[in-house]
């Protein structure tokens, strides 16, 4: 077997899985780098030794092209639109998602100035008819001193493009020929959907953050090359598919969720190999949680997700992502009311217990003042915890009671805070989570786990083998995936599916496919419409194997679906297509074992905690030397290199045949 890597970039540390040519699973860990994100990757990589020429593949996660958009720290960029449009990427919708009675509610800004955006005379109809030509020397006079102010990226985005994108094609044309030094992101490529803000949001977010992540993955492919590596970087999607780097740059907009999603990969995985039947997923890292469902083990998918509030629509994983982590920060509000996140310490200066300049009160304070985390076996012992800064930190809350109380304050907040993420995800959409099993991964899930199901009446918790390693696991056992889509409305009718429509996206697609360097016979194909009642705002995707199936099967679908997500379904409505989908899967032929603890269990240690306002006796193992088949009763604390699990009382813990952990409350 060929040596493949799978890494990926946290807020505070950077993991990674890895296979030597024996076929063994092994890991490294090591801080991140956000003053230059790429060397955490190089770093692990040399610390653990890996000869890269011996490499055949190493696949990437990253949370680059989200810091960049919601830091506003992306490239210098500038849009390109129809005139009397100039506005609608400004005015944006008059929803309001969240806080609708805030008083200091603030309509979520684009992330560029209106200064950066140019108007083009040209005039397409809804129904692709050219209503005004465009000229393309006058439309190059109004674009030219956007060149001539050293811009990056531009995204051209016009009226009606999705249904005929000549002008666009025009345009990208002469950008590429009089300016090749600027990133063209043309919304006919990116996004070509129907509502105009959207689309606008989306090209403008991939022009914005597309120079960064195309500089960030020429930096790591170059270090990587140096180190002898001779394959293609590969890149995890927001879809929890796989694509390759030099891919990145023009579809930045796809790996806005990268890091979570190869997480719930490597979740269905683990879910799947211990025979869990319906999960939720819950990922503690060290800035955010994020949380998903899985009836059956399929994570649902959507078409739009919202970073910073905006809109962007490209396929993702859904999940629900709070300010619960590591490194956020708890507060005293102006009531006199405990506040935890969602600012964040981050990796730099983080947590105060870290040692690194860090003096504000954190989750992982508290974590050490409760007697949770064990300051000398943090991070496999390579980090030792200031249990002085974190006291200190917490003091400086002056929280009545007392340093403990504050600190399970603190995490009682907190696992409120993942409870309500959950109900997200589940109660809100008509699902009880009683009888789901959380999977919970990353440094802090384990920790929080079960004391979260607790609160949502959950019986089950099951921690994987290196949970907070598991997004890195994901990278190695990622399938590829590509999505095409294309609006298009009309009635839902036999004479109205567009067979022409598929073929040529299906084209698309395969077109991608072969860029790829996939073979045609090596995937599968799906087919998925978007569907609304008439007169509805927004639809649901259906989607089918292979061609899509009759109006009434497919109307069928669509009312399951309707009535699964919103708990009805109006069957005298008529029902229209609003766009056609192609996704193709090369599925990932990896065949990997988790190693099994080669020791025999510890003598246990005996501790003190603080839970739920008192002080209660705990046992102390390291997980490493539990058996299969040993269990262990609450209250527990379960040490290992990657994570912490915290047994409750009244739980018990089993360790399973895989080597997996199964929480269980008695």
């Amino acid at each position: 077997m060929t040596g493949r890597i799978g890494v990926e970039i946290g807020g505070t540390f950077t993991d990674m899985v890895w296979i030597d040519r024996a076929g063994a699973l092994r890991t490294g860990k090591t801080p991140s780098t956000p003053q230059a994100i790429h060397e955490a990757v190089l770093r692990v990589i040399d610390e653990a030794g890996v000869s890269l020429g011996e490499i055949e593949q190493v696949a990437h996660g990253s949370t680059v092209a989200t810091n960049a958009l919601i830091t506003r720290r992306g490239a210098k960029a500038a849009l390109v639109t129809t005139a009397g449009f100039r506005d609608a990427l400004i005015i944006g919708r008059a929803d309001r998602d969240h806080d609708i009675y805030s008083m200091r509610y603030r309509h979520p800004e684009p992330p560029i100035r209106r200064g950066m955006i140019r108007e083009v005379e040209e005039r397409i109809l809804h129904d692709g008819t050219v209503l005004q030509p465009l000229d393309p020397e006058a439309a190059w006079r109004a674009i030219h001193p956007l060149i001539q102010d050293g811009v990056d990226g531009i995204a051209i985005c016009l009226l009606h493009s999705y249904r005929n994108p000549a002008h666009e094609k025009l345009l990208v044309e002469l950008l590429r020929v009089r300016a090749p030094h600027v990133a063209v992101s043309a919304s006919h490529e990116v996004s070509p959907e129907f509502r105009e803000y959207e689309r606008s949001v989306t090209t403008t977010v991939n022009a914005f953050v597309g120079p960064v992540v195309g500089h960030y993955v020429r930096e790591l492919s170059e270090g990587l090359a140096d180190r002898g590596y001779a394959g293609v970087l590969q890149i995890m999607q927001s879809n929890g598919g796989m694509m390759p780097a030099d891919a990145a740059s023009s579809n930045a907009v796809r790996m806005l969720l990268s890091g979570p999603a190869a997480g719930i990969r490597a979740a269905m995985w683990f879910a799947r190999r211990n025979r869990v039947a319906d999960a939720i997923t819950l990922d503690m890292g060290g800035t955010s949680t994020d949380v998903a469902i899985a009836p059956g083990l399929v994570p649902a998918t959507v078409p739009e997700l919202k970073i910073d509030g905006l809109p962007v629509r490209t396929a993702s994983v859904d999940m629900a992502t709070i300010g619960a982590g590591g490194g956020s920060i708890a507060t005293i509000d102006r009531g006199g009311f405990l506040a935890v996140g969602p600012e964040s310490a981050g990796a730099l200066p983080g947590p105060a217990c870290y040692d690194r300049g860090g003096t504000r009160a954190t989750v992982t304070d508290a974590q050490v003042i409760a007697g949770l985390l064990r300051p000398t076996r943090f991070f496999g012992g390579r980090m030792v915890l200031r249990e002085d800064l974190a006291r200190r930190s917490l003091e400086q809350l002056d929280f009545r009671g007392g340093l403990r109380e504050a600190a399970d304050a603190v995490l009682r907040v907190v696992n409120s805070n993942m409870a309500s993420a959950v109900r997200l995800v589940s109660a809100r959409r008509g699902i009880d989570p009683s009888g789901y099993t959380i999977v919970a991964y990353g440094g802090g899930g384990p920790l929080h786990a079960a004391m979260v199901a607790e609160e949502l009446g959950m019986r089950a918790v099951l921690v994987p083998w290196a949970p907070g390693l598991a997004s890195a696991f994901g990278l190695l056992i990622a399938d590829t995936v590509i999505d095409v889509a294309q609006s298009d409305i009309h009635p839902l009718a036999e004479t109205s599916l567009d067979a022409d429509r598929l073929k040529a996206l299906a084209a698309r697609a395969a077109e991608a496919a072969a860029q790829n360097g996939i073979e045609a016979d090596d995937y599968a194909v799906s087919v998925g419409l978007d569907m609304r009642y008439a007169g509805q705002a927004f639809e649901l995707t259906v989607w089918t194997e292979g061609r899509p199936a009759s109006p009434a099967e497919l109307r069928r679908l669509f009312e399951d679906e309707h009535r699964s997500r919103y708990g009805y379904a109006r069957a005298k409505l008529s029902v229209e297509v609003v766009g056609y989908r192609i996704r193709l899967v090369r599925a990932n032929a990896a065949k990997l074992e988790t190693p099994l603890p080669a020791s025999d269990a510890s003598a246990p240690e005996a501790v003190s905690l603080t839970m739920a306002g008192r002080e209660i006796p705990a046992t102390l193992l390291a997980r490493d030397a539990m058996r299969p088949g040993t269990h262990v009763a609450g209250a527990a604390i379960l040490v290992e290199a990657t994570s912490t699990t915290f047994v409750p009382p009244e739980w018990e813990a089993e360790v399973l045949p895989t080597g997996d952990l199964m929480l269980r409350r008695s």
